[in-house]
């Protein structure tokens, strides 16, 4: 068992099934610490003492199963898998900003965490650049546990 930083808010309460239900929709493999987070808190807010990272303040975590479609880790997918052309990447959260914070669950970036700032989806500027040469991408952490150890507290 991982230790997650203090949530003020957590998301619904999910089973190995729910995940797995996850990873076959949207033909992905999340990384071991992600899927033990989506089990042990299920996304949610952070408290104020876990929210500033190196590019933003983390606004929330998507959970699986939230009732509220503007929290739904599936909902926030839907587009980007379609939009995409890859099954790279998991929008796992947003900052403050609406910046997207990145799981990356294929290829040879799989398991690290990256930030998309808020300038429209580098897929659709250009569609012939890969995800990770656009200039609004960004790494955070080489995986999900590293990106949670890493956030600091508001100032």
């Amino acid at each position: 068992m991982t230790s997650w930083p203090t949530f003020t808010e957590r998301g619904p309460e999910v089973t190995e099934g729910d995940v797995g239900g996850f990873e076959h929709r949207f033909g992905v493999a999340l990384p071991r610490d992600y899927r033990a987070f989506l089990l042990e808190v299920n996304g949610g807010r952070t408290a104020r003492t876990h929210r500033r990272f190196d590019r933003g303040i983390l606004n929330q975590l998507f959970s699986l199963n939230d009732p509220d479609e503007s929290h739904d880790l599936a909902a926030w997918n839907e587009d980007v898998h379609r939009d995409l052309k890859t099954t790279d990447l998991v929008i796992v959260g947003v900052d403050d900003g609406g910046g997207e914070i990145l799981l990356v669950v294929n290829g040879d970036h799989a398991g690290e965490v990256w930030f998309q700032v808020h300038e429209g989806r580098p897929w659709e500027a250009n569609p012939r650049v890969l995800w990770h040469d656009r200039r609004d991408v960004r790494k955070l952490a080489d995986s999900f546990s590293a990106f949670m150890s890493s956030l600091r507290p508001l100032t």
